[in-house]
């Protein structure tokens, strides 16, 4: 999804879950998925009771999306069907009962393990989550869209160690990730992955050979900073998978596993973790299309839980945040592979893992002198939640931060920030910089073009090219009224954009500030590439820090969006 994620309590994040579920294109299958149950509370699995391994099996333990959650995940984001989940200390845990219990077995990931994260693991640059990665033993990652947050370049970093741009962390030296990152649908001109990355890997586990191979969402191409994915394409990601079976056999895999970073999401009121309930069609085509020499798919993207057998393969989800752990079994015998799986939840009832721990202490002291800044206040919740317009309160200010630093240098009369940029709320009272990276995690710079009014009409539009929702950006500077149900390239009602007041001249010149992601043309708005007499500013928590100091306690901005 790029981006660049949430679900209040547990009744306020399941009804968000049906929510997002309900804008996915999707039918009922029948093909292995669950039953239609009805409601009711979902028992609780986790590593409690572990049976005892079997000689013809092995296992692969799988998660997704973690995106730097070390510490906890606080709220409803830190929760699995009403228990407390999720924390590096408890995963590491978890993880060693799973590997105790099963040694002949190996850790997969399904990608967005960094980027878009917490303070502790993105002030430095998520070297921490991946240093508690290699702790666990992870022998494989599909890439993730938020990968290529910073670019290719930075993800060759990742997997091959060094200091980052700002200079060497602290603490031991970087090394990089100790296990490969796959990108089998992420190739340049001449068909090869970014520096250091491959398609797939071959695992011993348990004396058996297990070809894994990973995918990131095609998507990708529009919700990551253009800049640093150019000159590569992100193609299909079940052809990419399909075309590299073969040489995986040849190799002498005796199962094949993909790791893709895309999914879909059960369509239920209470979905059990472990069902595949109403399953949305992103996963039955995904499972119909895939090669059957594929046995298992780990899913990503969505931060749905399900476990679903489709056409003869076993294809799920681990949630996010480090909540769950799939517990994937590959059975081996006479009349083939078999393969099913189990979601797990990682409860806080465990014991902490000790390392784990001085991982998360030492950097989160490294950070505190800087987290806990304080750099204005708020005078009531901040939300990023939409409003029914589609703009974001929180956004709005932002957007509003952005207008005040750029208006006198750059000369900006309007701007914009858009939904996949903001992160989380700022709560009432002392805001931190710690509150504002949360908020913002990207390292963005603020950029303002000159756009025609005929070019802004034609952004506005483009709120509404996402096939699957609108992106409805957050403005500063600028007002306006939209019909939904009105055809494609007519939705903004012409005579009711306002910028400072005036009605929008389409032949006029505006000078239009945002984000340099949105700059670059990321989310698809295309416009904004087009602008001219680019001028670039500061740092995003820059200006949003200085927009905050000059001001008593913030408040939420009136609308600026109407939707009719």
């Amino acid at each position: 999804m790029s981006e660049r994620s949430r679900i209040t309590g547990v009744i306020i994040g399941l009804l968000t879950l049906a929510l997002l579920t309900t804008s996915c294109s999707g039918r009922d299958d029948d093909s292995g998925s669950a039953p239609v149950s009805p409601p009711g509370p979902v028992p609780l699995v986790s590593t409690n009771d572990l049976t005892g391994a079997n000689p013809d099996e092995i296992h692969l333990f799988g998660f997704n999306d973690l995106h730097g959650n070390l510490q906890p995940p606080q709220g409803s984001t830190g929760k699995i069907a009403g228990h407390d989940a999720g924390g590096a200390v408890y995963l590491a845990t978890h993880m060693a009962r799973l590997k105790a219990a099963y040694p002949a077995s190996a850790v997969l990931a399904a990608g967005d393990n960094i980027g878009a994260s917490p303070l502790v693991s993105g002030l430095f640059h998520d070297e921490p989550t991946v240093t508690f990665m290699n702790s666990l033993g992870v022998a494989a990652s599909a890439v993730g869209n938020h990968e290529f947050d910073d670019g290719v370049i930075e993800l060759t970093r990742m997997q091959q160690g060094g200091c980052s741009f700002e200079g060497c962390s602290p603490g031991a030296p970087f090394t990089g990730a100790a296990f490969p990152y796959l990108a089998a649908n992420v190739t340049d001109a001449a068909g090869k992955q970014p520096p250091g990355l491959r398609a797939w890997t071959m695992l011993e586990v348990g004396g058996r050979k297990i070809g894994v191979v990973g995918t990131v969402t095609p998507d990708t191409v529009n919700i990551v900073f253009p800049e640093g994915i150019r000159g590569y394409s992100f193609g299909d990601d079940v052809a990419a998978v399909n075309a590299y079976v073969p040489e995986m056999k040849a190799a002498g895999a005796q199962a094949i596993v993909a790791l893709v970073h895309d999914g879909g999401s059960q369509r239920a009121a209470t979905p059990d973790y472990n069902g595949c309930e109403n399953i949305s069609r992103e996963v039955t085509d995904l499972a119909g299309r895939t090669d059957p020499a594929v046995r298992a798919i780990v899913t990503g993207h969505t931060h749905q839980p399900y476990v679903c057998s489709i056409d003869g393969k076993v294809v799920t989800q681990a949630a996010s945040y480090g909540r769950l752990i799939t517990d994937i079994t590959l059975r081996f015998g006479a009349d083939g592979v078999k393969a099913s799986a189990v979601n797990r939840v990682v409860t806080r009832e465990v014991t902490p893992d000790a390392p784990t721990a001085a991982l998360i202490d030492f950097f989160t002291t490294q950070a505190a002198p800087r987290a806990g800044r304080v750099v204005g206040a708020a005078e009531a919740t901040l939300p990023q939640t939409p409003l029914p317009s589609g703009e974001s309160p929180l956004g709005n200010v932002i957007a509003d931060a952005m207008l005040t630093v750029t208006a006198q240098p750059a000369s900006a009369v309007a701007a914009f920030m858009n939904p996949g940029g903001v992160r989380s709320d700022l709560k009432p009272g002392a805001i931190t910089f710690g509150d504002i990276f949360t908020v913002q995690p990207f390292g963005n710079q603020v950029v303002t073009v000159t756009l025609t009014g005929q070019q802004i009409m034609r952004l506005l539009e483009q709120q509404w090219d996402n096939a699957s929702k609108p992106t409805v950006l957050s403005p500063a500077g600028i007002s306006y009224s939209y019909t939904e149900s009105a055809p494609k390239d007519r939705k903004i009602v012409a005579d009711s954009v306002r910028i400072g007041g005036q009605p929008l001249n389409p032949v006029a010149t505006y000078r239009i500030t945002t984000n340099s992601f949105l700059a670059s043309g990321g989310d698809g708005f295309s416009v904004f590439a087009e602008g001219t007499d680019k001028t670039v500013g500061p740092m995003d928590l820059d200006a949003f820090e200085s927009f905050l100091n000059a001001r008593p306690p913030v408040q939420a901005p009136q609308p600026r969006v109407e939707k009719k």
